[in-house]
């Protein structure tokens, strides 16, 4: 970077203006420690990487203690180090704060395999290790394991069409996928129509056309050998045959860990709804032939409470089966938070009066001027055991964290991070946190704003990702990625004023304000998850991305492709032979 500096003489002297060009490093220590004190804290951050120059200029107390002040994290006891050690601790603080992570993150993409019909049906598993579907041609499902370090084909898995009469002379389309807890893969197809109907005329009668069609539900059970661990085979799945409407359109599907499914479908008759349809799994049937072409189906409608309370538009894509598969969540589209949640999962004991819209009232603005949210799952939890009780002597609580978005405030910073307690007996308490116990939790209290949240407009929403360890959440809006790091063991434990910087903490209200940052920019996102607390992988219209934001990155790109560099597990490393010439 260049300073130009003109000096203008007497015009008896100077003909024209003269120009000095000064360096940046070639500035004194001073002028260059002036400048990084104003400088935000990604920026110096940023800046202690470059050279030995900035580094130097770092050294200078007064610069550290503005910029450290700035992140959150704990103040007691910065004032009590030396300035190496102050340098250290801030440039530790930064970096779990993923500062400079936009340039400084590794990005690794890898593009699709050329058979894949569209990442936007590619669904994620978390867990240890998380996994990847993604839909091929020729009704064919590949199943990847991601890690911190690569990504490994796991398994390639084909439906047995060949058995299906009614569709031998057919082709499949794979229209969703689902993983279950227990990861069974639940695949869902819809068979094309026959190629012999279009070439008899281009103008075929509607009376000729079918009034109903075949859906097939595959699910594919993961399965476990002493000598092989977990995997997926082809030649063990299950099929059940879904007789619906032609004009029905499958859009969202969940599976259970005991095989029951749940599909949403958009209603033909009724403009912007839909209606779920809960698949039993008859365990005897399966058992004895691996398919049952009658399976008991139950159609689940909302209560006519909630439908009116929603507005008119009453469309659900999403379903998750929660709490040992005892709940069912529904989400809207574009929503990361579920809309409402029903307790009947079985069709053989259907209940639609089970159903519950999902709002809780929080008193952000501390005036008993109660606000209406929307509360996710819990993402973490904390016990704390012998919590003292002036009656009851002592007790176990239990604190939980989840996102919480607000339908009462404006769109673009509507989110926070929400808390609630619970306490038992102890003699009641198994002393483990279990996060769905704080899942009906009606008593819950804002912590700390998520600043540049935005609910996206789009066709996919907005998407949103949290950390198995609950310290980072993604959302993304289209191609806009943002990421907000905090530590929740200390946000929990209350005293915010200590955590938060001064200008991002409001002292009436008790809630801190956390600072997004903003990550390259690598496609349309349509899924996000989190592998562990610094790698973050999406799947985007481009293929399949990675973010790599740990202490070593250094900003460096490469472009792979799932199919020639994510190899198969039973793949091993070829020697290395030493050749003498």
């Amino acid at each position: 970077m260049d300073y130009n500096e003109a000096e203008e003489g007497d015009s008896s002297r100077f003909n024209r203006q003269q120009k000095q060009t000064i360096h940046l490093l070639a500035l004194p220590l001073e002028i260059l420690q002036t400048i990084t004190w104003h400088l935000d804290a990604p920026a110096f951050f940023t800046s202690l990487l470059t050279c030995k120059r900035f580094m130097d200029a770092a050294l200078c107390r007064r610069n550290i203690f503005r910029h450290i002040l700035s992140l959150p994290g704990i103040r007691l006891g910065l004032e009590d180090l030396e300035t190496s050690e102050l340098l250290l601790a801030f440039r530790q603080r930064a970096a779990n704060n993923f500062c400079g992570a936009e340039v400084l993150a590794g990005v690794t993409r890898y593009d699709p395999v050329p058979s894949t019909i569209s990442f936007s049906k590619a669904v994620f598993s978390p867990g240890s290790p998380a996994q990847l579907a993604t839909a091929q041609d020729f009704a064919t499902v590949h199943v990847y394991e991601l890690t911190s370090y690569n990504v490994r084909l796991k398994a390639e898995l084909q439906s047995h069409c060949c058995t299906w009469e009614a569709v031998a002379s057919t082709d499949l389309d794979i229209i969703k996928i689902a993983f279950s807890s227990s990861r069974d893969l639940a695949v869902l197809y819809k068979p094309r129509k026959p190629t012999i109907r279009q070439k008899i005329s281009p103008f075929v009668d509607d009376l000729d056309k079918p009034d109903t069609q075949v859906l097939k539900l595959v699910t594919f059970h993961r399965l476990h050998a002493s000598t092989k661990g977990y995997f997926y085979s082809s030649h063990q799945q299950e099929t059940r045959d879904i007789m619906c409407d032609i004009s029905i359109e499958p859009v969202g599907l969940a599976i259970a860990s005991n095989g029951n499914a749940c599909i949403a479908y958009k209603i033909p008759t009724v403009k912007d709804s839909t209606e779920m349809l809960l698949v039993g799994r008859n365990a005897k049937v399966m058992d004895a032939c691996s398919y049952d072409s009658s399976p008991k189906t139950v159609v689940l409608r909302d209560p006519p409470s909630i439908g009116s309370q929603r507005g008119p538009g009453r469309l659900i894509f999403n379903m998750q089966f929660l709490r040992k598969d005892k709940t069912l969540n529904f989400y809207k589209p574009g929503n990361p938070i579920h809309s409402y949640f029903s307790n009947s999962c079985d069709p053989e004991k259907p209940d639609n009066r089970s159903s519950q819209e999902n709002r809780v009232m929080i008193d952000v603005e501390k005036n008993q001027y109660w606000l209406r949210f929307a509360v996710g799952m819990p993402f973490i939890g904390f016990h704390s055991s012998n919590v003292p009780h002036h009656q009851h002597g002592s007790f176990c609580r239990y604190y939980y964290l989840a996102v919480g978005i607000s339908e009462s405030l404006g769109s673009q910073s509507n989110v926070f991070i929400v808390q609630t307690e619970r306490d038992f007996p102890q003699s009641q308490c198994k002393h483990a946190v279990e996060l769905e116990k704080g899942r009906r939790s009606t008593n819950w209290k804002a912590l700390a704003l998520l600043a540049g949240w935005r609910q996206s407009t789009s066709s996919l929403g907005t998407v949103m990702a949290i950390s198995p360890g609950g310290g980072r959440i993604a959302a993304a809006t289209w191609s806009r990625l943002l990421v907000w790091t905090f530590d929740p063991g200390l946000l929990h434990q209350g005293s915010l004023e200590h955590y938060f910087p001064k200008h991002d903490y409001n002292l009436r209200k008790g809630i801190g304000r956390l600072r997004p940052t903003k990550l390259s920019t690598e496609g349309v996102i349509h899924s996000l998850l989190w592998v562990d607390e610094t790698n973050l992988y999406a799947t985007t219209d481009q293929g399949l991305v990675q973010w790599d934001m740990g202490h070593l990155c250094d900003g460096e790109r490469e472009d792979l492709s799932l199919a020639y560099d994510a190899w198969p597990e039973t793949a091993v490393e070829m020697p290395i032979v030493n050749v003498i010439s």
